[in-house]
């Protein structure tokens, strides 16, 4: 996630921006709205900025997870592991879930969470608009709260 902070910083700029020509619409209702919308837009676009920083650091950790498995001395500890190529760019083809489940407990807190922010990502990149602001710098503190949990 070693860009994950000036994308939050160019989004804090940018939201700060808007917010503050929202302000100053305050007497024209239809001005705030579009303003709002542009907010909105920006909050939906920074997500999938911050979405892909997450998910890069999830196939790092999955990679090195696979590597650490592949160094087992012993066959029943490597086994399974063998299955998969940390070199291959798509990781043996394996699905976000499966990937997530190489570093996250599957089914735990942080593995729900991460997947309740890849619905969104998947919502948002195939063109369904949220109604609602997703507070981007929110996110991407669990982002980091997520990364912290994964297993090593």
């Amino acid at each position: 996630m070693r860009d994950l902070r000036a994308i939050v910083a160019a989004y804090e700029q940018l939201d700060a921006h808007l917010e503050e020509l929202r302000g100053a619409a305050d007497a024209d209702e239809a001005v705030r709205d579009r303003i709002a919308q542009r907010q909105r837009i920006n909050d939906h676009a920074y997500f999938v900025l911050a979405w892909g920083q997450f998910e890069s650091s999830v196939e790092d950790a999955c990679r090195e997870a696979i590597r650490h498995g592949q160094a087992q001395r012993d066959w029943p500890s490597s086994r399974a592991w063998s299955l998969y190529d940390p070199d291959d760019r798509r990781l043996s083809g394996l699905r976000f879930e499966d990937r997530l489940a190489l570093v996250l407990e599957k089914g735990s807190e942080y593995w729900k969470r991460a997947i309740q922010h890849y619905n969104v990502r998947n919502q948002i990149a195939h063109g369904a608009m949220r109604s609602e602001r997703i507070e981007v710098t929110a996110v991407v503190q669990e982002f980091y709260l997520l990364q912290s949990a994964f297993a090593r």
